[in-house]
C-alpha cells in the first residue's frame, strides 16, 4: 500500500500568513519568559542606628576636689579608683632668712616723669612767696612785662629745674623771674595716695606801678 501526502488544507497566502503568526507567537513567548526571569532591583532602606552614650560616675570621697578625667580614663573601663593618700613626708617650705626680695619700680610711676596739673590727685601748691626783685633801669623808665616759666617739682616739694617758655620784651625780665622761681617751695603733688613729681606752668608779671621790691 503506498503512502500518499495529504495536501495543505490552505493556499499559499494561508501558509505565509501562518507562519508569520506563528513567529510572532514564538516571540510573544520568549519575551515573556524573559520578564519573568529578571527580578527588579530593590533596595532595603536601613535607618541609622542612634548613638548612645553610657554616662559613669567615679566614686569619689566627700571633701575631694573635682577633676575632669584624662581621654584614657573615659576609653577605658578600670574600676574605682583608689583614694588619694595625702603626702604627710612633705618638707615644709622654708624661706632664706639671706635672701632680699626683688624690688620692682611701679610702672605707674615713671621715675621721670613729671605729671600735669590734670593728671595727678592734689596738685602741688606754692608754701611761700620770694620777693620779685624789679630790674632798676625797666623800673625807671616804667616797662612792663611779663615771663612764662615751667616749674618741675619734685616728690619733696622742691624745685628741681625751671624751664623758660616766653619772655615780653625780650631780655629784660628773664633773669629776675628765674630768680624769684628758683627759691620757690611747694606741696607735693599726689597721684593714687603717692607723692609724685609734677610740673606747674606759671606767669610772672612785672608792673612799675604796684608794690615791688627795687634793689
Amino acid at each position: 500500500m503506498g503512502s500518499t501526502l495529504m495536501p495543505f488544507p490552505f493556499g499559499p497566502a494561508s501558509r505565509s500568513e501562518y507562519r508569520l503568526t506563528c513567529g510572532l507567537a514564538l516571540s510573544l513567548l520568549a519575551h515573556l519568559l524573559l520578564i519573568a526571569g529578571v527580578r527588579p532591583m530593590t533596595a532595603i532602606y536601613a535607618p541609622p542606628a542612634p548613638l548612645q552614650v553610657e554616662i559613669r560616675q567615679h566614686p569619689t570621697e566627700p571633701g575631694a576636689p573635682l577633676s575632669v578625667p584624662s581621654s584614657s580614663d573615659a576609653v577605658a573601663d578600670a574600676g574605682p579608683a583608689a583614694p588619694a593618700v595625702a603626702d604627710t613626708k612633705s618638707e615644709p617650705i622654708r624661706s632664706d632668712p639671706g635672701a632680699v626680695p626683688e624690688l620692682r619700680p611701679d610702672l605707674r610711676f615713671p621715675l621721670e616723669r613729671y605729671y600735669t596739673s590734670r593728671e595727678v590727685d592734689v596738685r602741688a601748691e606754692p608754701l611761700n612767696d620770694p620777693p620779685l626783685v624789679y630790674p632798676q633801669r625797666a623800673y625807671e623808665m616804667r616797662i612792663r612785662g611779663k615771663v612764662t616759666l615751667r616749674i618741675l617739682i619734685n616728690e619733696r616739694g622742691g624745685v628741681d629745674e625751671v624751664l623758660m617758655l616766653e619772655s615780653e620784651p625780650h631780655g629784660v625780665f628773664e633773669e629776675a623771674a628765674l630768680d624769684a622761681s628758683r627759691t620757690l617751695q611747694f606741696s607735693p603733688a599726689m597721684r593714687f595716695g603717692r607723692r609724685v613729681k609734677s610740673q606747674k606752668t606759671i606767669e610772672v608779671a612785672f608792673d612799675p606801678y604796684e608794690s615791688i621790691h627795687i634793689p
